[in-house]
């Protein structure tokens, strides 16, 4: 792995449940799964921590939700998922022997207990130890945190605007030291959240699109249909979600990830 702590809970306002399947819906946005999250704490809250209860709260809750399929059917989403503090401010395994206080009931969910503990997202080793920590610095909430941690082009894809911006390279870790370029940074990260002109219910995650199988499938921009020709910010246009069908679109959208590339810059030479 190449980097040296835990994505998952890594602390100080920063959590992930997207391999739990958080945002495996059309609508993921914030209000949405934040009411999902809620109502899953309170569904076990209360229950005796035992795998008879757990697994019948876990039934009911898939039941009531077949309504809402995922986005990417082979991709499970888990009950087990929601709030671990008061707060609601961290998400995790609400089976989990640290939460629980000592039982191990992660078997009750969509997968194994074993699974769950061994399991290593892409971004442990995609991402460089720095990048993590700059992620971990700028996203210091469980929705934004998720959105981007696991997304390791749009990182990478904002890193490498800005080193073009800059004509030099950029280190991660010089970002995160100064308040005013991490607020920058914070801002364009954010554009996975505040991005204009998507939709709700795009049928689409990032740059993915279900395939006929229910597998994510890396989407490409048809620069002859839009009239235009390939851009450096299009890796982080389809990161974003955009799906343009007009030449206008794609512009709006480039113009949109370059002016905040070029406040990071701004920032960083103040």
């Amino acid at each position: 792995m190449s980097v040296s702590f835990h994505l998952c809970q890594p602390g100080r306002g920063a959590s992930c449940g997207a391999c739990c399947g958080l945002y495996n819906f059309r609508d993921h946005s914030r209000a949405t799964l934040t009411e999902r999250l809620a109502t899953q704490t309170d569904t076990f809250a209360p229950l005796p921590k035992e795998p008879g209860a757990y697994q019948a709260a876990a039934r009911a809750l898939l039941e009531t939700r077949r309504a809402t399929p995922p986005l990417f059917p082979a991709v499970r989403v888990c009950p087990l998922l929601g709030f671990l503090d008061t707060e609601r401010t961290r998400v995790g395994c609400l089976g989990h022997p640290k939460v629980t206080g000592g039982a191990d009931l992660r078997d009750c969910g969509v997968y194994r207990a074993d699974i769950c503990e061994t399991f290593t997202c892409p971004s442990f080793t995609w991402l460089s130890d720095a990048q993590a920590r700059l992620v971990h610095a700028a996203c210091a909430d469980w929705y934004l945190y998720g959105l981007v941690i696991t997304d390791v082009e749009f990182v990478r894809g904002c890193l490498r605007l800005l080193e073009w911006e800059l004509a030099g390279p950029v280190d991660p870790e010089v970002l995160a030291a100064r308040p005013e370029t991490l607020e920058a940074v914070r801002q364009l990260f954010a554009l996975k959240e505040t991005a204009p002109g998507r939709g709700t219910h795009a049928a689409v995650f990032g740059r993915f699109t279900p395939d006929t199988e229910g597998e994510p499938l890396s989407r490409t921009l048809d620069y002859a249909a839009l009239g235009a020709r390939a851009a450096p910010e299009d890796e982080v246009v389809l990161c974003l979600g955009y799906v343009p069908t007009h030449l206008e679109e794609l512009t709006r959208a480039r113009e949109l990830v370059r002016s905040h590339v070029s406040a990071v810059a701004h920032a960083l030479g103040a």
